[in-house]
């Protein structure tokens, strides 16, 4: 068993742990939370996670900050003493609240190095788990990994395969994807994995449509009327399914693709990237990661359009940016390169 340091860190009797792996960065950078935290400051910065251009820092004012960590406290029914572990950077949103949840509410916080593969003590319950989906993914192909040990599971910051939305639905207890970015302070709607795709919205939160973006209204946040890049299809103010990033579409031969969708039929690791090109505009590219067996993916596409189907697949292992979403920016780059070579 791993050693741990422990400190109190809030009046509602929170503790925070580290495990012995953690680095001196990893223990800074909770440290400085706290730190906060303690001191009653009136605001606090977070950098967008950069996935579609140049992170931006945002200003967030502390009640705001509260009211979003009180939400996900009350919905989940978090109460003092109940055990999470911290296996998001405390600098990405996703972490940083998951930190204040638990120094707002009590929990017993024990802190991990981040790894895409979560390195938490085995044989240990823990009553709620935020995660990203390729730490969802590590844990569910490792055989080791017992999924009854964690009672619920939070995931964010990027959609989920088919396959894993699969896997997830078959652990014995709840797994839910949080709808939600930087702008929100972390999720501002939820659906249950494996019970449809229709997200919900949290208590005082509210959507609309202009054209095809979904907005979001969200009061105790200070969130108001704000135009989000996501396509939507909106049922009501309350519900909505998810479709894909609007920044993210590729424009071929005049015509928008969602990657999102050819990635959710392609069910594996890879991602669809668009190439410039002088016929199309944008040609649609497949990137496999290497090894990935790429000989059924023609399959599964045929029952897309033939403008929606990639025109070119080729591998390289995903590069990831540091809030663990892929870096399609510098994958698209890569892939225009490569095929220019062929």
């Amino acid at each position: 068993m791993s050693s741990h340091q422990e400190r109190d860190s809030a009046p509602t009797g929170a503790t925070i742990s580290f495990d012995a792996g953690c680095s001196a960065a990893r223990r800074a950078e909770v440290e400085a939370v706290c730190v906060w935290w303690a001191s009653g400051a009136s605001t606090y910065t977070l950098p967008t996670s950069g996935s579609t251009g140049i992170p931006k820092l945002l200003v967030f004012d502390r009640r705001h900050i509260e009211a979003s960590a009180a939400d996900t406290i009350a919905h989940f029914g978090l109460q003092s003493g109940q055990s999470s572990p911290l296996l998001l950077s405390a600098e990405s949103t996703g972490g940083f609240m998951m930190l204040i949840r638990a120094l707002l509410s009590g929990l017993k916080l024990e802190v991990f190095e981040v790894s895409r593969r979560p390195a938490t003590r085995p044989g240990q319950c823990y009553d709620f788990v935020a995660l990203v989906p390729e730490q969802a993914a590590a844990l569910s192909a490792d055989p080791h990994f017992k999924p009854e040990d964690y009672r619920c599971t939070l995931l964010g910051g990027a959609p989920l395969r088919p396959d894993l939305e699969d896997a997830l639905a078959a652990w014995p207890h709840p797994t839910y994807q949080g709808y939600g970015m930087t702008e929100t302070l972390s999720h501002v709607a939820l659906r249950r994995v494996g019970r449809g795709s229709t997200y919900k919205a949290l208590p005082g939160v509210f959507f609309d449509q202009i054209g095809e973006a979904l907005l979001v209204d969200a009061p105790s946040r200070g969130v108001h009327n704000l135009l989000t890049t996501d396509a939507a299809t909106l049922y009501s103010s309350s519900e909505f399914q998810w479709l894909g990033r609007l920044d993210g579409a590729i424009i071929s031969a005049g015509k928008k693709i969602f990657p999102e969708v050819i990635e959710a039929l392609g069910g594996s690791r890879g991602l669809a990237v668009g190439v410039p090109n002088a016929l199309w505009g944008q040609m649609l590219v497949w990137v496999e990661p290497t090894g990935g067996d790429i000989t059924m993916l023609a399959q599964k596409w045929k029952s897309l359009p033939s403008w929606q189907q990639p025109k070119h697949i080729v591998q390289r292992e995903i590069p990831y940016l540091s809030s663990g979403k892929p870096d399609r920016q510098a994958l698209a780059q890569w892939a225009a390169q490569e095929l220019a070579l062929r």
